[in-house]
């Protein structure tokens, strides 16, 4: 199952989202403002996983761009965390994700395992 996890308003996102060429290839997208509550708090992603009906948090991947809401927001919520940092920016904020990326292809190899 994949399910985008976003911040922000519904309207904004429906426009870059919802009607994009990659919502196809997404179950289910949250919206933070829809369910009253935002990246990095672990409760959106506990929403996104009862939407989907999912419960087996070790095998639940987050990738995000942005180390503050995606990935301190995977960690609190004890699931692995992969941040794409296409322009290889150094990562002096303390948070630890548990991969990092420069390219979506790399994906791949990642989600082999």
């Amino acid at each position: 199952m994949r399910t985008i996890i976003t911040n922000g308003l519904s309207a904004v996102q429906d426009n870059r989202i919802k009607k994009s060429v990659i919502a196809e290839y997404f179950e289910d997208i949250v919206v933070s403002k829809e369910i009253g509550v935002s990246k990095p708090n672990p409760e959106i992603f506990q929403h996104a996983l009862n939407d989907i009906n999912y419960t087996h948090k070790s095998k639940v991947l987050i990738v995000g761009d942005s180390l503050t809401s995606d990935i301190q927001g995977g960690i609190k919520f004890g699931i692995d965390t992969c941040w794409f940092n296409p322009a290889m920016d150094l990562n002096d904020a303390g948070i630890k994700p548990t991969y990092t990326i420069s390219d979506l292809m790399e994906l791949k190899e990642i989600l082999k395992n």
